[in-house]
């Protein structure tokens, strides 16, 4: 997969990453749920996702492109996501899982965040071995937005992934710590 365009999110404000309650970051954020066309690379949540962003040295820099109603992303894991020696760790397994569905917010275009993820680990996910991955919506029951994905190695799946999110608005993310006193809207 190609570089990507910046986007939106990325007007150098996006540098001091996640907790930055800047009015314009998150505006500009916000504006990244608009159409995207098809095959188009999606741009990052912010610069230090852990799961996009391309400024993360820790971070998976996944790059997703919509795929008619869904989104793929192809993925290799690296050292620095070991679990089991030359397996991917469960965890960064999921982060990737995560990040994908939050791409698949941009083409439903509504923000979100995430209330269930359900993960099936069908075989090991080997470091340096180029995963297939691709995500779509499934169901949306008013707010909560139900989706389904899987990564595939060149001959299986070796892993599924099942989430409900539940849409929110940009006030969510202004101040995450606030007692919003309904359930729902928790990550």
């Amino acid at each position: 997969m190609a570089g990507r365009d910046a986007g939106p999110a990325d007007d150098g404000a996006a540098s001091s990453g996640v907790g930055d309650p800047s009015s314009s970051l998150l505006e500009a954020w916000r504006a990244s749920f608009v159409a995207h066309g098809e095959t188009a690379d999606l741009p990052p949540h912010h610069s230090n996702c852990l799961g996009c962003g391309p400024d993360n040295p820790h971070g998976h820099r996944l790059v997703a492109r919509r795929n008619g109603d869904g989104v793929v992303a192809e993925h290799v894991f690296e050292g620095k996501h070991v679990g089991a020696p030359g397996i991917a760790h469960g965890g960064a397994v999921a982060t990737v899982f995560d990040d994908l569905f939050g791409f698949q917010l941009y083409i439903v275009g509504t923000l979100a965040v995430t209330r269930n993820l359900q993960i099936d680990y069908l075989a090991p996910v080997l470091l340096g071995e180029r995963y297939a991955l691709a995500a779509d919506l499934t169901a949306r029951d008013g707010r909560k937005l139900h989706m389904s994905a899987r990564m595939s190695s060149s001959t299986k799946v070796v892993a599924e992934a099942r989430a409900v999110f539940i849409a929110v608005d940009v006030n969510h993310f202004s101040d995450p710590f606030r007692d919003r006193g309904d359930q729902e809207t928790h990550s």
